[in-house]
């Protein structure tokens, strides 16, 4: 049986609250439910709920970032991105862009739509790995050396019309 999908009423705020008819949703427990079922797909990003053989799709509004990268350690000849959904994501499942004003944000590499804001101790974690050139940013762990690409995208993801 197809999902059913419907406005959830959430909204993400720039300041990355997440919202529900005016009010904050602050228990932390309902947050990391919310944004370890997140998903998106080409209409937009959906909470994710499961009841035995019934499903559904909970559209949300997004003007900031929904999860966030908590901390950033290496692992052997990798690093791992733990994150604020209750997972850590190995660096190639996880994927990092310099934004517009020389920020960072994260993305998980099969979720188009669903971006990561970096922590200051997330940041200063990764900082250790990262090397400013005259032609960016670049990643340096071993014998490892990429540039961080740019993200010239948007983060912000509308309700679906059609839904």
């Amino acid at each position: 049986m197809a999902p059913r999908k419907f406005d959830s009423e959430i909204h993400i705020t720039p300041d990355d609250k997440w919202m529900f008819r005016g009010m904050e949703i602050d228990k932390e427990e309902i947050l990391k439910y919310f944004r370890a079922n997140l998903h998106g797909d080409s209409k937009g990003v959906y909470i994710e709920n499961t009841f035995g053989e019934l499903s559904e799709n909970g559209y949300l509004r997004i003007d900031g970032f929904p999860c966030h990268v908590l901390h950033v350690t290496k692992q052997d000849n990798s690093l791992m991105f733990e994150t604020d959904d209750g997972n850590s994501y190995e660096f190639g499942e996880f994927e990092v862009y310099e934004t517009k004003d020389g920020g960072l944000l994260g993305r998980r590499a099969k979720e188009e739509k669903i971006y990561y804001r970096f922590t200051w101790n997330a940041a200063k974690d990764l900082s250790m790995f990262l090397e400013e050139t005259d032609a960016g940013v670049e990643l340096k762990l071993g014998d490892t050396e990429m540039e961080i690409p740019k993200f010239t995208g948007e983060t912000e993801v509308a309700i679906p019309r059609d839904i």
